[in-house]
């Protein structure tokens, strides 16, 4: 492996001249020059307004996933007309239909903007080549999947605390810093509670 320095691509001046996914990759687990370059060519800067959709079921088939760099992402399914909030991501957290991932199918979630949100999008067969190529893409991933796990495990263990005000008292131990920066309907689905009980238990605490 070689000591010189990768090459700055010009798009990510604002960012030292590398993308905010090299270096977040790079700070989970140290990469090579020849995996900067890569990243750096392949992943680009979108934006999405408050309340407009990064994703929506049937339009979008796994093939993008995305690191937040500013602003706040939640994902929702639709039954029985009913929105139920799935997870909420915030910055320095990758977002996407991971259940699509590496399959190529269509999302079964809404992937909605509930702030103006800037991120990196980075195309999964990107990732796919590095895994086969670079022996440190592998323990990058399975470092991240490793979060991703326990962000699921997390969202499973709130779903089964049986009392409203616990599940809450819960949410703010665990993710206060959303406290005031989302919505509380999109809070009290994510809980899987009415708004109103929401309301209740907070009025209460």
């Amino acid at each position: 492996m070689t000591n010189s320095p990768p090459v700055k691509v010009e798009k990510w001046e604002s960012t030292n001249g590398h993308s905010p996914v090299s270096i977040f990759l790079n700070a989970v687990y140290p990469i090579r020059k020849e995996i900067f370059e890569i990243i750096d060519r392949e992943t680009f800067p979108v934006t999405t307004s408050k309340g407009k959709f990064l994703m929506k079921p049937g339009n979008n088939t796994g093939e993008f996933i995305y690191l937040i760099i500013k602003g706040v992402i939640r994902a929702y399914i639709k039954e029985d007309g009913k929105e139920i909030t799935t997870w909420i991501n915030e910055e320095n957290e990758i977002v996407g239909s991971i259940r699509s991932l590496g399959l190529y199918r269509p999302s079964e979630e809404y992937l909605q903007a509930i702030e103006d949100t800037e991120l990196i999008c980075i195309p999964y067969r990107m990732i796919e080549y590095l895994y086969d190529t670079y022996p440190e893409a592998n323990i990058v991933g399975r470092k991240i999947l490793e979060e991703s796990y326990r962000d699921a495990e997390e969202r499973a263990y709130i779903s089964r605390i049986p009392s409203a005000e616990k599940k809450y008292k819960h949410f703010i131990e665990t993710r206060s810093q959303l406290i005031n920066r989302v919505s509380l309907k999109y809070i009290a689905s994510y809980l899987g509670m009415t708004l109103e009980t929401l309301s209740r238990v907070r009025s209460r605490m």
